[in-house]
């Protein structure tokens, strides 16, 4: 799937009310290929003029489990190029992780990315958030 269409799957609404820093997570299940192992994913943002829809998030999901990741990290770091792209969050964090309880899988494999623009400062509500 080329990245168009992977992006395509994304839907976004404005944010109603941009003056505001506050936090969306979003989580759902990515399967890593057809037969391959499950993997949960949270993503975790603060958004700025947009706002990705649970229901988009979900079908996003969804379309690239027909993609044969060779790793997490790939999966992963497609997922927050997109959500980047698309979403444009002022602070982005993409949570992949399989576990123990998928036998297919290396157990307690996780990878967390981040990004955030450039200007964007709120350490007080960083340092609030859950630790990884």
């Amino acid at each position: 799937m080329d990245i168009l269409t992977r992006r395509s799957h994304i839907e976004t609404t404005r944010n109603p009310d941009e003056r505001l820093d506050y936090l969306v997570t979003l989580n759902g299940t990515l399967q890593m290929g057809k037969g391959a192992s499950v993997c949960h994913v949270v993503i975790r943002y603060i958004p700025d003029q947009h706002i990705l829809s649970p229901e988009s998030f979900a079908r996003y999901l969804k379309a690239l489990g027909g993609i044969e990741w060779s790793h997490l990290e790939e999966a992963a770091a497609a997922i927050l190029e997109d959500m980047g792209n698309e979403v444009v969050a002022r602070w982005i964090q993409v949570n992949a992780s399989t576990g123990s309880e998928d036998p297919t899988s290396v157990p307690g494999h996780q990878v967390v990315l981040e990004d955030k623009q450039p200007q964007w400062e709120n350490p007080g509500l960083l340092a609030r958030l859950g630790m990884i």
